[in-house]
């Protein structure tokens, strides 16, 4: 992976991380190194924010369709995004709950 391509990633994981304190991507099961890929470009994306993060990636054998899923949550943050990220949550619980129920 060139050095073009591991920022270009990080680019990516990096608002992801910062909005919802986590980054999920499925892909092809035999595609290990782009699990690893993810998952490095994951860490260096929350080393950046200043956040704690843990990374993983699922069995591909494990899922009906063959594929693995590769994540990055956040594990620690700074108060103020903890704050921001519960509000959040709460408010997609009440609308969600709200079109179920209304």
């Amino acid at each position: 992976m060139s050095v073009d391509d591991h920022e270009v990633l990080v680019a990516e994981i990096l608002p992801v991380l910062e909005i919802d304190h986590q980054y999920v991507r499925t892909v092809e099961g035999y595609n290990e190194e782009l699990a690893a890929q993810i998952r490095r470009c994951g860490r260096t994306a929350g080393r950046r924010l200043g956040y704690k993060v843990r990374t993983f990636a699922s069995d591909p054998e494990a899922r009906e369709d063959g594929r693995r899923a590769a994540c990055v949550v956040v594990t620690e943050s700074t108060d103020e995004d903890e704050t921001r990220v519960r509000e959040r949550s709460e408010l997609l619980v009440t609308e969600t709950l709200g079109r179920l129920l209304g």
